[in-house]
């Protein structure tokens, strides 16, 4: 039992990493033809950006070998830096692309997660989640852009990133919240930065 606990608890922090999380947030958002997207380009740059290009990151952890002798530190600090690269030109892309508030929105939020968590993590040394920054940014847009319908899913998600980080001793409770405040703080930013006073 205790076997097939570990496996299990793996396996949602494996599905549930950032670039996971962020795709299904892109699909659903386009899928449900939200405001976010004037055009399936936009659709299909945010994807490449946001989950595509950082994911990048796994593969690569394996061919560098300096990383690879790092081993699960150095692929955590190798997807750190590709999704900074990814959300950096994401960003840019939406200032320079001329696409709507919302999904500027959308990039900005991504941005200032990796950056705040970059800052927490490596110049103040605190263990923020980036698990619980992945799942807390689709439950967030999920309740802005959809409404309420799909909260309940996002709090299993949740709950169940939450239970496989402490089961698996990977994170305290206050790295979990120090990354679910990281993402709603962004998200705040964000928001005063490009909606609220549209």
């Amino acid at each position: 039992m205790k076997k097939a606990c570990a496996i299990f608890a793996k396996l949602i922090r494996t599905v549930c990493i950032p670039p996971v999380m962020v795709a299904a947030l892109i699909l659903l958002l386009y899928g449900r033809q939200t405001a976010v997207f004037k055009t399936p380009t936009e659709a299909v740059v945010a994807f490449c950006l946001l989950a595509l290009l950082p994911s990048l990151a796994y593969p690569c952890s394996y061919m560098i070998a300096s990383v690879r002798e790092r081993g699960r530190e150095g692929q955590r600090s190798l997807a750190m830096y590709f999704s900074v690269f990814g959300y950096v030109l994401a960003f840019f892309y939406g200032l320079l692309a001329d696409c709507r508030a919302e999904l500027r929105m959308l990039f900005c939020t991504y941005l200032l997660s990796v950056l705040l968590l970059l800052c927490v993590n490596k110049l103040l040394h605190i263990r923020a989640s980036g698990h619980a920054c992945s799942v807390t940014g689709p439950i967030v847009f999920c309740c802005y852009f959809l409404g309420l319908g799909g909260i309940l899913g996002g709090i299993a998600m949740y709950a169940l990133v939450l239970w496989s980080s402490l089961y698996l001793k990977r994170h305290t409770p206050t790295d979990f919240v120090l990354g679910t405040v990281t993402c709603l703080v962004s998200f705040f930013l964000s928001w005063l930065s490009f909606l609220a006073f549209v």
